[in-house]
Formats: C-alpha cells, sequence, structure tokens
C-alpha cells in the first residue's frame, strides 16, 4: 500500500521509493535514516575533521608558492604582493 501526503509531490515520492529500495529499506525506514537521532539535534557536521582542513591549506599554500608562517597580522607588503 502507497501512502501519498498532499505536500509530497508523486514525483518526488517514487524518488524516495526508488532510493529506499536501493538501500533495501522501508520508506519510512530510509526517511528516519536521513533524520537525526534526536529532534535537537539539527545542526550540519563537517564532512572532514580540522586537520584535513589544515592539510589541506598546506598543501594549497605549498602548491601556489604561499609562505604558511602567518604571524597574527599581514604587512601592506603580504597583502598586495602580487599588484604593480
Amino acid at each position: 500500500m502507497s501512502i501519498r501526503i498532499k505536500q509530497v509531490k508523486a514525483t518526488t515520492l517514487a524518488r524516495l521509493e526508488s532510493r529506499a529500495r536501493l538501500t533495501g529499506l522501508s520508506v519510512d525506514d530510509y526517511l528516519l535514516s536521513l533524520l537525526p537521532a534526536e529532534e535537537k539535534d539539527m545542526s550540519l557536521r563537517a564532512d572532514n575533521g580540522d586537520d584535513d582542513f589544515e592539510a589541506d591549506m598546506l598543501t594549497f599554500a605549498e602548491e601556489k608558492n604561499i609562505s604558511s608562517g602567518y604571524n597574527g597580522t599581514y604587512s601592506r607588503e603580504d597583502i598586495y604582493f602580487d599588484h604593480d
């Protein structure tokens, strides 16, 4: 039996049913898997930790030949080093 809610379009429901089938879940279980465990826990989480971000920034700085020795301030020369 397929339950249709007035606010959900038929095409959206079909996509949900398809995704649920692909994961081997019922539509209800699939929708529950998308929600946080607790109702109050609706915040987004970062995909990667800070260590990954820092490593990416160091790699970027090395590729761009930029010094990674930030000391808390930038001189005018640091800011405008590539402007003539």
